[in-house]
């Protein structure tokens, strides 16, 4: 049985642009579907925002999920970024140092 999930998200596009707005906590159980979801996002637009004002938690399992999105929007010539984090993601990507990395 799968339990239901602690987080959720909307998907806007405009153009080459993709809005991925995600809210909830992320942790390592939702990170698979956060790494197939966002190398989603990245394989269909050329720009990539990733809204996280209503993520209320985020392990470092999301985190590498969104490293590795980045990295991969960007090898492929692509962008992904953080947009309007929470204060607690804010804190969070700070703390690690891959704030500045992802904004």
């Amino acid at each position: 049985m799968n339990p239901e999930p602690t987080w959720h998200h909307q998907i806007h596009a405009e153009g080459d642009r993709r809005t991925v707005m995600l809210s909830g906590e992320i942790d390592m159980s939702g990170a698979p579907r956060l790494q197939e979801l966002l190398h989603a996002a990245v394989a269909s637009a050329n720009i990539v925002e990733v809204d996280v004002a209503a993520v209320t938690f985020i392990d470092s399992s999301a985190i590498s999920a969104l490293i590795i999105a980045r990295n991969t929007a960007a090898a492929t010539g692509r962008r992904l970024s953080l947009v309007n984090p929470s204060p607690r993601v804010h804190r969070t990507l700070d703390v690690t140092g891959v704030l500045h990395a992802l904004m």
